[in-house]
């Protein structure tokens, strides 16, 4: 069974967004093209605040959701084919970044 995250949610599409190019992991050498949103929605820093407390899953979310060489999500797949279908940082993996920063502020 796949489920397709984000589906349906136009708000939160990064397709229009600005990219820089950030190095996929420190030291790696590697550069792929990153695109940073200027603003989250509204609906977007709502999750992010239920998710901020739940630690362990916005953690295991931002280990999992990083780029591969060619810049694609490792785990945004495309459903059955196992191959990286979404640009890096995908939705999830900026939702649980900014669910790391909201709680960052709440500990600060």
């Amino acid at each position: 069974m796949s489920y397709s995250w984000g589906v349906g949610l136009g708000s939160a599409r990064t397709d229009s967004l600005p990219v820089v190019h950030a190095p996929a992991r420190p030291g790696a050498g590697v550069t792929v093209r990153r695109r940073i949103p200027e603003e989250p929605t509204p609906e977007m820093r709502q999750l992010a605040v239920e998710l901020a407390p739940m630690v362990d899953v916005w953690q295991r979310l931002l280990a999992q959701h990083v780029p591969d060489r060619t810049g694609r999500c490792r785990t945004c797949t495309k459903g059955g084919t196992g191959l990286p279908a979404r640009s890096w940082p995908c939705s999830i993996h900026g939702v649980a970044d900014l669910a790391r920063r909201c709680h960052a502020e709440s500990v600060a």
